[in-house]
């Protein structure tokens, strides 16, 4: 019973995507120089573990009390 249904019209396939640029010598220096830069950024931003207030205080590496009062950690 095709003759009941309606004509579906199916537009033409879109045409395919440009192929993507080469990049140059120049550019792919450019990009490695500008990776290498964020990679040392990340590392110097970077801090040890003793470094923060909350796990200096924590590691018990300054016992030695200043005043005669108790502390929470102590």
């Amino acid at each position: 019973m095709s003759f009941l249904r309606p004509k579906v019209y199916t537009p033409p396939a879109p045409p395919p995507p440009p192929p993507p640029a080469s990049a140059s010598d120049e550019d792919t220096q450019r990009a490695a120089a500008l990776a290498e830069e964020a990679a040392t950024g990340e590392r110097q931003k970077r801090r040890g573990r003793g470094s923060t207030i909350v796990a200096g205080g924590l590691t018990g590496g300054g016992t030695a009390r200043t005043t005669g009062s108790p502390t929470v950690l102590g």
